[in-house]
């Protein structure tokens, strides 16, 4: 990677600061530093390079580890809501194949279903004839009774 070199303006100092990040980035940093130089300058009422540099120095940390722990946390919420995709995706395809399941069993019974409704109209026209032949033998029976009553008069 090609090195470049940089000059800034640092709280009224000038350097030459050398990096592979482009000119623009290295520019950009500077003027970060710069700018939080002169407001931790404000806030603290001290003027010293050595004094502001290191205040300075400790707020851009605790931003950058304030940065860390918000990306820690949106790792680990990533993670989790990964596999919460994971686990809802395994019960959509779990609920697909019990629905797939389901309408097998139902195309299933209605099958079965409409043998047994077959079967029971065939049970039903024979319960029919038998209820007719009993209603016949029992009109043969009152005759024969009849006509037995009449041979015994």
């Amino acid at each position: 990677m090609e090195i470049n070199k940089v000059k800034v303006k640092i709280y009224g100092q000038e350097f030459t600061v050398a990096g592979e990040k482009t000119e623009e980035e290295i520019f950009e940093i500077a003027q970060y530093v710069d700018e939080k130089m002169h407001v931790v300058s404000r806030a603290s009422g001290d003027s010293s390079t050595g004094s502001v540099a290191l205040l300075t120095s400790m707020v851009i940390a605790e931003e950058y580890f304030d940065s860390k722990n918000r990306i820690n946390e949106a790792e680990k919420a990533k993670a989790q809501m990964e596999n919460d995709a994971k686990y809802y995706l395994k019960m959509w395809e779990d609920s697909k194949r019990s629905f797939a399941q389901y309408k097998e069993s139902l195309l299933e019974l209605k099958s079965k279903q409409k043998a047994d409704d077959k079967l029971v109209k065939q049970l039903e026209e024979k319960c029919s004839e038998y209820e007719s032949s009993c209603f016949d033998l029992q009109m043969e029976n009152i005759k024969l009774k009849s006509a037995l009553e009449k041979l015994q008069r």
